[in-house]
């Protein structure tokens, strides 16, 4: 996998947390993803297409979600609910759009579909590329929560 491409999605997550939500996102040691689960709580995908086509994954926990979600609207909540799922598809489509504008820096033109969430740990998502999967680990921590998110992508 290209470095640039992880660079590419390190910056657009760390500009949104920083911009929107006020948040400092640090990241930990990126790997290769050897299965196709989801590791958190809740998972916001999307799949790409254009000179790249690929799939784009942001998997949280449940408190960090909620967390989030206070931070955006200031409202509270305490459950999952379909305000959070809405909350996460949009931080989603906001971070997918931020990279998809690094990656045309870079002279890519990369299109993207809908973002889809879905609640549940260790369910199976189908990526649509045959390249191997990175993951990005990231913390943050807000109001004295620690939250714990990370993004999935692959490119081919």
């Amino acid at each position: 996998m290209d470095a640039r491409f992880v660079n590419c999605y390190l910056v657009a997550a760390q500009h949104v947390f920083k911009t929107m939500l006020g948040l400092d996102l640090i990241m930990g040691k990126p790997s290769l993803k050897t299965d196709g689960r989801t590791a958190r709580d809740i998972t916001g995908i999307m799949g790409f297409g254009g000179d790249k086509k690929g799939t784009f994954a942001i998997s949280l926990g449940q408190q960090g979600a909620v967390e989030i979600y206070r931070t955006l609207t200031g409202e509270e909540q305490t459950e999952m609910g379909p305000e959070i799922l809405d909350a996460i598809g949009e931080l989603t489509n906001i971070i997918s759009g931020q990279t998809r504008k690094e990656l045309e820096n870079l002279g890519f033109n990369i299109t993207a579909a809908l973002p889809t969430v879905i609640t549940g740990r260790n369910l199976q998502i189908n990526i649509i590329t045959r390249a191997p999967v990175i993951t990005l680990p990231f913390t943050f921590c807000s109001n004295g929560t620690n939250g714990e998110m990370s993004i999935d992508f692959s490119f081919e």
